[in-house]
Protein backbone atom coordinates (compact mmCIF):
# COMPACT_ATOMS: atom_id res chain seq x y z
CA UNK A 1 0.00 0.00 0.00
CA UNK A 2 1.43 3.06 -0.73
CA UNK A 3 2.44 5.76 1.89
CA UNK A 4 -0.32 8.43 2.51
CA UNK A 5 0.65 11.85 2.12
CA UNK A 6 1.37 14.42 5.15
CA UNK A 7 -2.11 16.08 4.82
CA UNK A 8 -5.20 14.79 4.66
CA UNK A 9 -9.06 15.54 2.79
CA UNK A 10 -9.41 17.29 5.71
CA UNK A 11 -7.26 20.00 5.34
CA UNK A 12 -8.11 23.89 4.06
CA UNK A 13 -7.02 25.18 1.14
CA UNK A 14 -3.93 26.91 0.97
CA UNK A 15 -6.19 30.16 0.67
CA UNK A 16 -7.19 29.53 4.54
CA UNK A 17 -5.88 33.09 6.77
CA UNK A 18 -3.13 32.72 9.04
CA UNK A 19 -5.81 33.20 11.83
CA UNK A 20 -7.68 30.18 11.09
CA UNK A 21 -4.46 28.03 11.94
CA UNK A 22 -4.02 30.27 15.22
CA UNK A 23 -6.96 29.29 16.05
CA UNK A 24 -6.88 25.52 15.47
CA UNK A 25 -3.25 25.52 16.89
CA UNK A 26 -4.94 27.48 20.12
CA UNK A 27 -7.77 24.40 20.36
CA UNK A 28 -5.17 21.44 20.28
CA UNK A 29 -3.05 23.65 22.80
CA UNK A 30 -6.18 23.80 25.38
CA UNK A 31 -6.72 20.02 24.43
CA UNK A 32 -3.39 18.96 25.05
CA UNK A 33 -2.94 21.08 28.36
CA UNK A 34 -6.36 19.33 29.57
CA UNK A 35 -4.87 16.18 28.53
CA UNK A 36 -1.81 16.46 30.42
CA UNK A 37 -1.65 18.71 33.05
CA UNK A 38 -3.48 17.16 35.69
CA UNK A 39 -1.86 13.65 36.15
CA UNK A 40 1.75 15.59 37.43
CA UNK A 41 0.11 17.64 39.68
CA UNK A 42 -2.13 14.53 41.08
CA UNK A 43 0.48 12.23 41.09
CA UNK A 44 3.49 14.56 42.75
CA UNK A 45 1.76 15.23 46.14
CA UNK A 46 0.95 11.15 46.12
CA UNK A 47 4.82 10.80 45.74
CA UNK A 48 5.34 13.40 48.71
CA UNK A 49 6.65 15.85 46.69
CA UNK A 50 6.70 19.34 47.88
CA UNK A 51 5.13 22.11 46.12
CA UNK A 52 8.24 23.29 44.00
CA UNK A 53 9.29 19.32 43.12
CA UNK A 54 5.67 19.13 41.93
CA UNK A 55 6.01 22.36 40.15
CA UNK A 56 9.22 20.93 38.36
CA UNK A 57 7.31 17.44 37.78
CA UNK A 58 4.93 18.94 35.97
CA UNK A 59 7.53 21.49 33.80
CA UNK A 60 9.36 18.32 33.06
CA UNK A 61 6.24 16.32 31.52
CA UNK A 62 4.52 19.40 29.62
CA UNK A 63 8.29 19.73 27.85
CA UNK A 64 8.08 15.28 27.59
CA UNK A 65 5.02 15.73 26.28
CA UNK A 66 5.68 18.55 23.58
CA UNK A 67 8.97 16.74 22.32
CA UNK A 68 7.50 13.42 22.03
CA UNK A 69 4.30 14.84 19.90
CA UNK A 70 7.26 17.24 17.99
CA UNK A 71 8.76 13.98 16.97
CA UNK A 72 5.75 11.84 16.48
CA UNK A 73 4.17 14.66 14.02
CA UNK A 74 7.61 14.90 12.11
CA UNK A 75 8.81 11.55 12.02
CA UNK A 76 6.65 8.80 13.60
CA UNK A 77 3.02 8.25 12.49
CA UNK A 78 2.80 12.09 11.38
CA UNK A 79 -0.48 12.75 12.49
CA UNK A 80 -1.51 14.83 14.88
CA UNK A 81 -2.03 12.81 17.92
CA UNK A 82 -2.02 14.39 21.49
CA UNK A 83 1.06 12.67 23.30
CA UNK A 84 -0.37 12.61 26.55
CA UNK A 85 0.69 10.44 30.22
CA UNK A 86 -1.08 7.18 29.69
CA UNK A 87 -3.79 5.80 32.39
CA UNK A 88 -2.42 2.69 32.20
CA UNK A 89 0.81 4.32 33.58
CA UNK A 90 -0.55 6.58 35.95
CA UNK A 91 -2.31 3.43 37.16
CA UNK A 92 0.70 1.47 37.83
CA UNK A 93 2.51 4.52 39.29
CA UNK A 94 -0.33 4.55 41.67
CA UNK A 95 -0.18 0.49 42.68
CA UNK A 96 3.34 0.74 43.08
CA UNK A 97 2.92 3.98 45.92
CA UNK A 98 0.41 2.47 47.79
CA UNK A 99 2.95 -1.19 47.85
CA UNK A 100 5.78 1.52 48.85
CA UNK A 101 3.56 3.49 51.46
CA UNK A 102 2.83 -0.16 53.15
CA UNK A 103 5.89 -1.52 52.88
CA UNK A 104 7.61 1.67 54.29
CA UNK A 105 9.86 2.13 50.97
CA UNK A 106 11.05 5.44 50.82
CA UNK A 107 9.39 7.04 47.93
CA UNK A 108 12.88 8.88 46.38
CA UNK A 109 13.58 4.87 46.01
CA UNK A 110 10.39 4.01 44.33
CA UNK A 111 10.92 6.99 41.72
CA UNK A 112 14.41 5.66 41.23
CA UNK A 113 12.73 2.29 40.40
CA UNK A 114 10.26 3.85 38.34
CA UNK A 115 12.94 5.85 36.37
CA UNK A 116 14.19 2.17 35.69
CA UNK A 117 11.11 0.97 34.74
CA UNK A 118 10.40 3.78 31.92
CA UNK A 119 14.22 2.93 30.88
CA UNK A 120 13.18 -0.67 30.37
CA UNK A 121 10.39 -0.53 29.12
CA UNK A 122 11.38 1.55 25.79
CA UNK A 123 13.22 -0.83 25.20
CA UNK A 124 9.94 -3.27 24.17
CA UNK A 125 8.95 -0.32 21.72
CA UNK A 126 12.14 0.11 20.05
CA UNK A 127 13.06 -3.42 19.47
CA UNK A 128 9.06 -4.19 17.92
CA UNK A 129 9.20 -0.96 15.70
CA UNK A 130 13.20 -1.89 14.62
CA UNK A 131 11.75 -5.54 14.46
CA UNK A 132 8.71 -5.09 12.66
CA UNK A 133 6.96 -7.44 15.35
CA UNK A 134 3.99 -4.61 16.09
CA UNK A 135 0.85 -6.79 15.34
CA UNK A 136 2.52 -10.65 16.24
CA UNK A 137 3.01 -9.38 19.91
CA UNK A 138 -0.32 -7.46 19.59
CA UNK A 139 -2.25 -10.53 18.82
CA UNK A 140 -1.90 -11.79 21.95
CA UNK A 141 -4.03 -8.65 23.24
CA UNK A 142 -7.17 -10.02 22.82
CA UNK A 143 -10.38 -8.85 23.87
CA UNK A 144 -10.26 -10.85 27.32
CA UNK A 145 -6.60 -9.99 28.02
CA UNK A 146 -7.10 -6.05 27.11
CA UNK A 147 -10.66 -5.95 29.22
CA UNK A 148 -8.84 -7.71 32.34
CA UNK A 149 -6.29 -4.99 32.34
CA UNK A 150 -8.24 -2.10 31.61
CA UNK A 151 -11.16 -3.09 33.87
CA UNK A 152 -8.52 -3.79 36.56
CA UNK A 153 -6.79 -0.96 35.85
CA UNK A 154 -9.78 1.43 36.90
CA UNK A 155 -10.80 -0.56 39.86
CA UNK A 156 -7.34 -0.43 41.23
CA UNK A 157 -7.54 3.28 40.76
CA UNK A 158 -10.76 3.64 42.52
CA UNK A 159 -9.59 3.48 45.97
CA UNK A 160 -7.19 6.50 45.75
CA UNK A 161 -9.57 8.23 43.64
CA UNK A 162 -12.13 8.40 45.82
CA UNK A 163 -9.97 8.83 48.97
CA UNK A 164 -8.76 11.90 47.57
CA UNK A 165 -12.34 12.81 46.82
CA UNK A 166 -13.70 13.02 49.53
CA UNK A 167 -10.72 14.62 51.67
CA UNK A 168 -8.63 11.57 53.26
CA UNK A 169 -5.65 12.14 51.61
CA UNK A 170 -4.29 14.21 54.66
CA UNK A 171 -7.15 13.29 56.87
CA UNK A 172 -8.68 10.29 58.83
CA UNK A 173 -12.19 11.43 58.43
CA UNK A 174 -14.23 12.72 55.50
CA UNK A 175 -14.08 16.10 55.39
CA UNK A 176 -17.55 17.08 53.94
CA UNK A 177 -16.91 19.99 52.30
CA UNK A 178 -14.65 19.01 50.41
CA UNK A 179 -16.16 16.17 49.24
CA UNK A 180 -18.96 18.49 48.42
CA UNK A 181 -17.26 20.23 46.42
CA UNK A 182 -15.66 17.19 44.79
CA UNK A 183 -19.21 15.70 44.05
CA UNK A 184 -19.94 18.87 41.93
CA UNK A 185 -17.36 19.09 39.87
CA UNK A 186 -17.77 15.21 38.71
CA UNK A 187 -21.24 16.24 37.92
CA UNK A 188 -20.29 19.43 36.17
CA UNK A 189 -17.32 17.42 34.48
CA UNK A 190 -19.37 14.51 33.36
CA UNK A 191 -22.38 16.47 31.86
CA UNK A 192 -19.54 18.73 29.58
CA UNK A 193 -18.28 15.43 28.95
CA UNK A 194 -21.67 13.80 28.11
CA UNK A 195 -24.39 16.66 26.86
CA UNK A 196 -21.83 19.75 26.32
CA UNK A 197 -21.27 21.57 23.49
CA UNK A 198 -18.50 20.80 21.23
CA UNK A 199 -15.95 22.80 21.76
CA UNK A 200 -16.46 22.21 25.51
CA UNK A 201 -17.07 18.56 25.46
CA UNK A 202 -13.65 18.37 24.06
CA UNK A 203 -12.25 20.45 26.96
CA UNK A 204 -14.23 19.09 29.63
CA UNK A 205 -11.24 17.90 31.93
CA UNK A 206 -9.73 21.83 31.71
CA UNK A 207 -12.77 23.18 32.51
CA UNK A 208 -13.90 21.00 35.67
CA UNK A 209 -9.74 21.92 36.57
CA UNK A 210 -10.27 25.54 36.28
CA UNK A 211 -13.92 25.74 37.53
CA UNK A 212 -12.60 23.98 40.99
CA UNK A 213 -9.77 26.39 41.32
CA UNK A 214 -11.54 28.74 41.06
CA UNK A 215 -14.03 27.05 44.01
CA UNK A 216 -11.22 26.25 46.10
CA UNK A 217 -9.69 30.11 45.69
CA UNK A 218 -13.20 31.74 46.94
CA UNK A 219 -12.86 29.49 49.93
CA UNK A 220 -9.47 30.26 50.71
CA UNK A 221 -8.12 26.29 50.44
CA UNK A 222 -5.87 26.89 47.90
CA UNK A 223 -2.20 25.65 49.32
CA UNK A 224 0.31 28.88 48.67
CA UNK A 225 2.17 29.50 45.88
CA UNK A 226 5.82 29.02 45.71
CA UNK A 227 7.45 31.51 43.52
CA UNK A 228 11.48 31.77 42.81
CA UNK A 229 14.15 30.31 40.49
CA UNK A 230 15.19 31.48 37.71
CA UNK A 231 13.39 32.62 34.64
CA UNK A 232 13.95 29.84 32.44
CA UNK A 233 15.29 26.02 33.41
CA UNK A 234 16.31 23.07 31.01
CA UNK A 235 14.94 19.23 31.77
CA UNK A 236 16.64 17.78 34.60
CA UNK A 237 18.32 14.49 33.86
CA UNK A 238 17.59 11.79 36.04
CA UNK A 239 16.24 14.05 38.87
CA UNK A 240 15.99 11.31 41.27
CA UNK A 241 19.22 9.95 40.89
CA UNK A 242 20.55 6.92 38.89
CA UNK A 243 18.14 4.06 38.25
CA UNK A 244 17.36 1.52 40.52
CA UNK A 245 17.55 -2.14 38.57
CA UNK A 246 14.96 -4.46 40.13
CA UNK A 247 13.54 -7.36 38.15
CA UNK A 248 9.77 -7.59 39.22
CA UNK A 249 9.12 -3.66 38.16
CA UNK A 250 10.74 -4.43 34.69
CA UNK A 251 8.31 -7.55 34.54
CA UNK A 252 5.60 -5.00 35.24
CA UNK A 253 7.33 -3.04 32.90
CA UNK A 254 7.70 -4.63 29.82
CA UNK A 255 3.97 -5.90 30.42
CA UNK A 256 2.17 -2.33 30.46
CA UNK A 257 4.17 -1.12 27.51
CA UNK A 258 2.73 -4.34 25.34
CA UNK A 259 -0.56 -3.79 26.05
CA UNK A 260 -0.10 -0.30 25.70
CA UNK A 261 0.42 -1.71 22.17
CA UNK A 262 -3.72 -1.41 21.74
CA UNK A 263 -4.24 2.06 22.65
CA UNK A 264 -1.31 3.08 20.29
CA UNK A 265 -2.70 1.01 17.41
CA UNK A 266 -6.36 2.54 17.80
CA UNK A 267 -5.04 5.86 18.82
CA UNK A 268 -3.33 5.65 15.28
CA UNK A 269 -6.08 4.23 13.05
CA UNK A 270 -8.97 6.16 14.93
CA UNK A 271 -7.30 9.61 13.87
CA UNK A 272 -6.24 8.67 10.24
CA UNK A 273 -10.03 7.79 9.72
CA UNK A 274 -10.87 10.89 11.13
CA UNK A 275 -8.77 12.63 9.00
CA UNK A 276 -9.70 10.35 6.29
CA UNK A 277 -6.57 8.71 5.40
CA UNK A 278 -5.51 4.97 5.00
CA UNK A 279 -2.33 4.35 7.28
CA UNK A 280 0.95 2.30 5.58
CA UNK A 281 2.29 -0.26 7.85
CA UNK A 282 5.02 1.83 8.11
CA UNK A 283 3.79 4.48 10.12
CA UNK A 284 2.63 2.17 12.58
CA UNK A 285 6.47 0.68 12.76
CA UNK A 286 7.71 4.52 12.76
CA UNK A 287 5.13 5.30 15.68
CA UNK A 288 6.19 2.70 17.79
CA UNK A 289 9.61 3.38 17.62
CA UNK A 290 9.04 6.85 18.33
CA UNK A 291 6.96 5.99 21.20
CA UNK A 292 9.96 3.83 22.97
CA UNK A 293 11.78 6.75 22.34
CA UNK A 294 9.15 8.88 24.12
CA UNK A 295 9.15 6.26 26.82
CA UNK A 296 12.99 6.68 27.30
CA UNK A 297 12.61 10.38 27.67
CA UNK A 298 9.63 9.62 30.27
CA UNK A 299 12.84 7.75 32.07
CA UNK A 300 15.39 10.56 31.70
CA UNK A 301 13.33 12.94 32.99
CA UNK A 302 11.33 11.38 35.43
CA UNK A 303 8.08 11.74 34.08
CA UNK A 304 4.90 9.16 33.95
CA UNK A 305 5.03 6.85 30.18
CA UNK A 306 3.56 8.15 27.11
CA UNK A 307 1.18 7.28 25.11
CA UNK A 308 -0.98 8.76 22.28
CA UNK A 309 -4.61 9.63 23.31
CA UNK A 310 -6.91 7.92 21.20
CA UNK A 311 -9.62 11.28 22.00
CA UNK A 312 -7.02 13.36 19.41
CA UNK A 313 -9.36 11.90 16.63
CA UNK A 314 -12.92 13.33 17.84
CA UNK A 315 -10.90 16.71 18.13
CA UNK A 316 -9.80 16.39 14.71
CA UNK A 317 -13.20 15.26 13.32
CA UNK A 318 -15.38 18.12 15.83
CA UNK A 319 -12.54 20.93 13.82
CA UNK A 320 -12.31 19.06 10.36
CA UNK A 321 -8.68 19.98 10.07
CA UNK A 322 -5.87 17.40 10.00
CA UNK A 323 -2.76 19.84 9.04
CA UNK A 324 0.47 19.63 10.83
CA UNK A 325 1.06 22.51 11.38
CA UNK A 326 -1.31 23.71 13.90
CA UNK A 327 -0.59 20.84 16.38
CA UNK A 328 3.25 21.28 16.03
CA UNK A 329 2.89 24.97 17.07
CA UNK A 330 0.82 23.14 19.85
CA UNK A 331 3.48 20.89 20.97
CA UNK A 332 6.01 23.77 20.51
CA UNK A 333 4.05 25.73 23.25
CA UNK A 334 3.79 22.98 25.47
CA UNK A 335 7.37 22.76 25.35
CA UNK A 336 7.82 26.47 25.93
CA UNK A 337 5.70 26.93 28.54
CA UNK A 338 7.80 23.39 30.46
CA UNK A 339 10.71 25.16 30.24
CA UNK A 340 9.14 28.57 32.40
CA UNK A 341 9.03 27.29 36.03
CA UNK A 342 7.06 29.82 37.21
CA UNK A 343 4.24 28.62 35.27
CA UNK A 344 4.69 24.80 37.10
CA UNK A 345 4.55 26.77 40.16
CA UNK A 346 1.48 28.29 39.40
CA UNK A 347 0.46 25.00 38.32
CA UNK A 348 1.38 23.15 41.18
CA UNK A 349 -1.38 24.75 43.20
CA UNK A 350 -4.08 22.85 42.15
CA UNK A 351 -5.55 21.40 44.93
CA UNK A 352 -5.27 17.23 45.03
CA UNK A 353 -8.88 16.68 45.48
CA UNK A 354 -9.97 18.67 42.50
CA UNK A 355 -7.79 16.89 40.09
CA UNK A 356 -9.26 13.02 41.57
CA UNK A 357 -12.71 14.69 40.92
CA UNK A 358 -12.44 16.16 37.41
CA UNK A 359 -10.71 12.24 36.60
CA UNK A 360 -12.60 10.40 37.65
CA UNK A 361 -15.07 10.48 34.50
CA UNK A 362 -12.00 9.94 33.04
CA UNK A 363 -11.17 6.88 34.26
CA UNK A 364 -14.78 5.55 34.52
CA UNK A 365 -14.48 5.35 30.57
CA UNK A 366 -11.55 3.42 31.24
CA UNK A 367 -13.50 0.73 33.04
CA UNK A 368 -16.24 1.07 29.90
CA UNK A 369 -13.56 0.88 27.63
CA UNK A 370 -12.49 -2.52 29.49
CA UNK A 371 -16.09 -3.87 29.40
CA UNK A 372 -16.56 -2.98 25.84
CA UNK A 373 -13.86 -5.21 25.24
CA UNK A 374 -15.72 -7.88 26.95
CA UNK A 375 -18.84 -7.02 25.00
CA UNK A 376 -17.20 -8.12 21.63
CA UNK A 377 -16.95 -11.54 22.88
CA UNK A 378 -19.59 -14.24 22.84
CA UNK A 379 -20.21 -14.33 26.39
CA UNK A 380 -20.40 -18.26 26.41
CA UNK A 381 -19.28 -20.58 29.50
CA UNK A 382 -15.42 -20.39 28.25
CA UNK A 383 -15.15 -16.68 27.44
CA UNK A 384 -16.90 -16.25 31.05
CA UNK A 385 -14.40 -18.47 32.52
CA UNK A 386 -11.32 -16.47 31.29
CA UNK A 387 -13.07 -13.35 32.51
CA UNK A 388 -13.98 -14.42 36.26
CA UNK A 389 -11.02 -16.04 36.59
CA UNK A 390 -8.99 -13.72 35.64
CA UNK A 391 -10.69 -10.36 37.44
CA UNK A 392 -11.60 -12.06 40.62
CA UNK A 393 -7.90 -13.06 42.10
CA UNK A 394 -6.65 -9.79 40.59
CA UNK A 395 -9.02 -7.78 42.42
CA UNK A 396 -8.73 -10.13 45.46
CA UNK A 397 -5.21 -9.38 45.77
CA UNK A 398 -6.12 -5.76 46.34
CA UNK A 399 -6.98 -6.51 49.48
CA UNK A 400 -4.30 -8.23 50.73
CA UNK A 401 -1.66 -5.95 52.64
CA UNK A 402 1.86 -5.72 50.39
CA UNK A 403 3.62 -7.36 53.54
CA UNK A 404 1.94 -10.45 53.59
CA UNK A 405 3.98 -11.56 50.37
CA UNK A 406 7.63 -10.55 52.21
CA UNK A 407 8.44 -14.44 53.10
CA UNK A 408 8.47 -15.16 49.10
CA UNK A 409 11.72 -14.25 46.74
CA UNK A 410 11.30 -10.73 46.35
CA UNK A 411 10.48 -11.06 42.53
CA UNK A 412 7.34 -13.04 43.11
CA UNK A 413 6.85 -10.82 46.23
CA UNK A 414 6.57 -8.11 44.26
CA UNK A 415 4.33 -9.77 41.31
CA UNK A 416 1.85 -11.69 43.56
CA UNK A 417 1.12 -8.23 45.27
CA UNK A 418 0.41 -6.65 42.13
CA UNK A 419 -3.61 -7.67 41.35
CA UNK A 420 -3.43 -6.09 38.43
CA UNK A 421 -0.11 -8.32 36.80
CA UNK A 422 -1.60 -11.48 38.82
CA UNK A 423 -5.38 -10.46 36.71
CA UNK A 424 -3.04 -10.06 33.37
CA UNK A 425 -1.07 -12.84 33.99
CA UNK A 426 -3.60 -15.41 34.63
CA UNK A 427 -5.68 -13.82 31.56
CA UNK A 428 -2.62 -14.31 29.00
CA UNK A 429 -2.85 -17.61 30.40
CA UNK A 430 -5.99 -18.76 30.13
CA UNK A 431 -6.72 -17.38 27.04
CA UNK A 432 -3.62 -18.78 24.88
CA UNK A 433 -3.16 -21.86 27.69
CA UNK A 434 -5.72 -23.43 29.29
CA UNK A 435 -8.92 -22.45 27.41
CA UNK A 436 -6.69 -22.14 24.18
CA UNK A 437 -8.93 -22.73 21.10
CA UNK A 438 -8.47 -23.82 17.59
CA UNK A 439 -9.89 -20.44 16.26
CA UNK A 440 -6.82 -17.88 14.63
CA UNK A 441 -6.95 -15.60 17.93
CA UNK A 442 -9.17 -15.81 20.67
CA UNK A 443 -11.52 -13.32 21.32
CA UNK A 444 -10.64 -11.01 18.66
CA UNK A 445 -13.92 -9.96 16.38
Amino acid sequence: MPETSSTSTMVPSPRATAWVQVLVALQWFVFMLASIITVPLVLGPALSMTPQQVARFTDQTLVVCGVLGLLQVCVGHRLPIVEGPAGMWWGVWTELINMARETGLPMHSLLQQLEFALLAGSVVYIALGALGWVNTVRRWFTAPVTGTFLVLLALQFSGPMVRGMLGLTNSARVQLPVAGVSLLLVVVTLWLSVKGPGVLRTVAVLVGMVLGWVLYALLGWLPPWVRGGPVLALPAVLPYGPPQPLTGIAVTAVMTMVILLSNLIAAVYATASAAGEVMEPGALRRGTLVSGLGTALAGLFGTPGMVPLASSASLVALMGVATRLPYALAAAGLVVIGLVPAIGQAFATLPEPVGYAVLFTVFAQLLGMGLRDYQRLPLNARNLLVISLSVMPGVGVFFIPSQAWAGLPSVLSYLLSNGLMVGVSLALLLEHGVFRTSRGVPGET
